[in-house]
């Protein structure tokens, strides 16, 4: 026991002497909420928090609402967000809780992958210029033309999956704003739905498609 005892200590001792650059390499490939618990390591951990230095936040836990906007609201915001992962299940609070809008505006924001998440407000921004990844699965949308200002606030997108995407209020903008449209720049598509219309995706290289019909909430 005191054998183990011994290379246990002398194994933090090494991984404490490490350089932050190394140690946030390693926390870049920890879910975020991992990444936040080793401030309980040791002192240094605790008192540099290196965790907020993450440029990859990665989010899966069906109570993390609090979590969620705790990180967000306290990371280090002069470094920016590289890619943003959110999965919520199904019976968590898909569609009563607010996404957190400011991530739809983060300008160096390369990859989006949402996950039974509502955005539902009335009108909604997105900036995302450097966005060349976006899967979208069970994501709500107050009307259809927030779709689609959605995927034009996109404008060099190279990888679209949408699956099971939804629309809150039945308009008649569902029937005539499809026009107007078009993704220029996309390499790859998995379409999933039938809220993505085909025309937008000409310029196209890969395309894989499973059409299946509109569910739209009363």
């Amino acid at each position: 026991m005191t054998r183990l005892l011994r290379l246990s200590f002398r194994w933090k001792d090494r991984l404490g002497s490490l350089p932050d650059e190394v140690l946030e390499h390693i926390l870049s490939y920890l879910p975020t909420k991992d990444a936040v618990a080793t401030s309980f390591l040791s002192k240094r951990w605790k008192s540099q928090s290196l965790w907020r230095s993450q440029q990859n936040l990665r989010f899966d836990d069906k109570t993390f609402r609090q979590f969620l906007y705790s990180v967000i609201t306290n990371r280090d915001n002069t470094l920016p967000i590289l890619s943003f992962h959110l999965n919520c299940r199904r019976h968590g609070f898909c569609y009563n809780t607010d996404f957190p809008t400011n991530v739809l505006t983060t300008k160096t924001l390369s990859v989006l992958r949402l996950k039974r998440v509502t955005l539902n407000q009335d009108d909604p921004c997105f900036d995302l210029p450097s966005l060349k990844v976006l899967h979208l699965e069970s994501v709500a949308f107050t009307y259809y033309k927030h779709l689609m200002k959605l995927l034009s606030a996109c404008p060099i997108l190279e990888e679209l999956k949408s699956k099971d995407l939804t629309v809150k209020m039945l308009t008649l903008d569902i029937l005539i704003s499809r026009d107007g449209l078009s993704i220029s720049n996309l390499v790859r598509a998995d379409i999933y739905d039938d809220l993505i219309d085909l025309d937008w995706l000409h310029n196209v290289h890969h395309l894989h498609i499973k059409q299946v019909s509109i569910y739209l909430y009363e």
